[in-house]
């Protein structure tokens, strides 16, 4: 028996790990002497095949955990095939993969995993997906949440669990201190934006960010509207592009850890992680080019060129290019 683990949503991914880790423990191997973890990073493919050989020791099953193999090269994936096919009915092997099927493409095992019928993929969660998975994690916490707050809480953390599960655990404490018997949405705003950026703007870069130009056209005008400064959008959306194409040169260089990111370049782990979800969706030379169309931006409007307002509308609806 084998199985796949993959997905973005590496909060969940590991977390499923985790239950089938602890599954394992519970009824095969209470004193933990049958469960061995290998890493790409740390550990060769011949030593993962002489595991998957290996026979249990006092037990009639050992667990084989694989992080990252279906990244090698071609030849340790064909090593790896070989042995999944020969090796014994005692050892279950679980194949962990921290990324989406994008980051797998080019593997020759991939395909054949997500076939069998342990195979989990953890999407980057969105949409209703994401709302159920907010309220889910306010139950867990032993509180509710009010619909308005829920759909906050999505906004401010783009879906990232990771961050959904660490502000409804705060939320959920203050709820609780409160003495109110739900989180409200000022709770959200209070603790999960910590007065970083208000809604509106956050609304405005993150659709800008990830290409959604509809909603980025809308949460302009609102901006607009409620007398936001153009010179203030401006700005703001240069650093978010800066941001973007350093955190896109440290994934280049194979950084995949948000915490590691989030630290080179001294800001907090949330931006960080939702800068390196855009990030693959835009290349390196993609940024660099819609940061000189805001350097130009600032250039025409700051020379009289053109109106701000104006100019802004035009970025915005280049996204869509």
């Amino acid at each position: 028996m084998h199985f796949l683990i993959y997905g973005e949503d590496t909060y969940r991914s590991r977390r499923k790990l985790s239950a089938l880790r602890k599954e394992f423990f519970r009824k095969r191997d209470a004193g933990g002497l049958n469960c061995a973890v290998f890493k790409a990073s740390e550990s060769d493919c011949d030593e993962v095949v002489a595991a998957l050989y290996a026979s249990p020791f006092l037990a009639e099953k050992k667990m084989v955990i694989v992080e990252g193999f279906l990244r090698t090269v071609a030849a340790e994936q064909k090593k790896l095939a070989e042995a999944l096919a020969k090796k014994p009915a005692s050892t279950v092997v679980i194949f962990f993969e921290d990324c989406g099927p994008a980051g797998l493409e080019k593997s020759n095992l991939f395909p054949l995993l997500k076939s069998q019928p342990f195979s989990d993929e953890f999407a980057k969660l969105a949409g209703r997906d994401a709302l159920a998975f907010v309220r889910d994690e306010c139950a867990a916490a032993g509180t509710a949440i009010e619909p308005k707050a829920a759909e906050l809480v999505v906004l401010f953390t783009g879906g990232d669990s990771w961050q959904v599960h660490t502000e409804i655990d705060k939320a959920a404490a203050y709820a609780r201190a409160a003495k109110s018997p739900a989180i409200t949405a000022d709770m959200v705003r209070l603790l999960v934006v910590a007065g970083v950026q208000d809604e509106p703007i956050f609304a405005y870069l993150d659709a800008c960010t990830q290409g959604r130009v509809r909603e980025a056209a809308l949460a302009l005008e609102r901006l607009l509207e409620a007398g936001t400064p153009e010179a203030q959008i401006i700005s703001m959306l240069a650093k978010q592009f800066r941001t973007l194409i350093a955190v896109r040169d440290l994934v280049d260089r194979g950084e995949r850890d948000k915490f590691v990111v989030a630290k080179k370049l001294g800001i907090h782990h949330f931006p960080a992680s939702k800068a390196m979800n855009a990030c693959r969706r835009l290349s390196s030379e993609a940024l660099h080019g819609r940061y000189r169309q805001l350097i130009e931006i600032d250039r025409r409007w700051k020379t009289g060129f053109a109106k701000p307002r104006t100019l802004l509308q035009l970025f915005t609806a280049s996204l869509a290019a």
